[in-house]
């Protein structure tokens, strides 16, 4: 049994309404060559106090409200109850991935008020992408906390059971700070673009942009909006479901029940 690999990702958007995507490296050996949402996996140093206290938005209260996902009886789940303790570190690595990937970090002083953070320098990502540095020392240098009260949960999907590879994946949409460019790190992602949900599936569709299934699934859900306050409060109000995709064939699929309710 493969183990399961607990991840974050974020959904990324700007005005009017598109969502940042990266191409994942040819040699990736998770969905190589796939336009995907910036994220990854949670590291032991985003449980660490050091990267937490350098975060704000972590208050239990907002924790309990944010993971609230159930199982659905049509997709059953054997995975464990997610842990109070990965809840923070999940903001975390939310946080992290999407300075490395990205470039882009919501970002506050002690007081909690947003700071320019548009003269972020690629030395300092590349540092912190390596683990040179790590993330809270990063923060620590310049006086910052990581401002996950830009992070508002969306979705909760595992990987299915026929994957070598497998993530109990936690996807989050955040509005991208005014100030700041997204641009692609180069080494795990390439190619970063900036494209309307709708776009990127029919860029899909004539088959110039490949893409998996979750990303598909929630290009889908995305296409309906055209404000990031409206989707921001959708996401905020939502019924989470934890979905772990069937197999069908080729590819997966879910429940047709489920399709636009999870």
């Amino acid at each position: 049994m493969s183990i399961v690999r607990l991840a974050a990702t974020v959904i990324l958007v700007r005005p009017p309404f598109e969502v940042y995507l990266t191409r994942r490296s040819a040699r990736s050996a998770f969905a190589p060559d796939a336009f995907v949402f910036p994220g990854g996996t949670v590291d032991v140093a985003d449980f660490s106090a050091a990267a937490q206290e350098r975060t704000l938005g972590l208050e239990p209260e907002r924790m309990a409200a944010q993971f609230r996902a159930s199982i659905p009886s049509a997709l059953p789940s054997d995975e464990p109850v997610l842990e109070h303790t990965a809840r923070p570190a999940l903001f975390v690595a939310a946080m992290r991935e999407l300075f490395e990937e990205a470039g882009i970090l919501p970002a506050s002083d002690a007081d909690g008020v947003s700071i320019d953070a548009a003269d972020l320098a690629a030395a300092d990502r590349e540092a912190v992408r390596s683990g040179t540095t790590s993330f809270a020392g990063f923060l620590s240098a310049r006086g910052w906390f990581a401002d996950a009260r830009a992070l508002t949960l969306f979705s909760h999907w595992i990987t299915p059971r026929s994957e070598p590879r497998r993530y109990n994946t936690h996807f989050f949409l955040a509005a991208a700070p005014p100030d700041q460019a997204a641009l692609a790190d180069a080494s795990e992602t390439h190619d970063g673009v900036w494209i309307a949900p709708a776009a990127a599936l029919e860029r899909m569709r004539e088959g110039s942009m490949h893409l998996v299934f979750p990303t598909i699934k929630h290009l889908e859900r995305l296409q309906g909006f055209d404000r990031i306050d409206t989707a921001l409060t959708f996401a905020r109000t939502k019924p989470i479901l934890t979905i772990v995709p069937r197999d069908a064939g080729d590819d997966f699929a879910i429940p047709p029940a489920l399709e636009n309710a999870w």
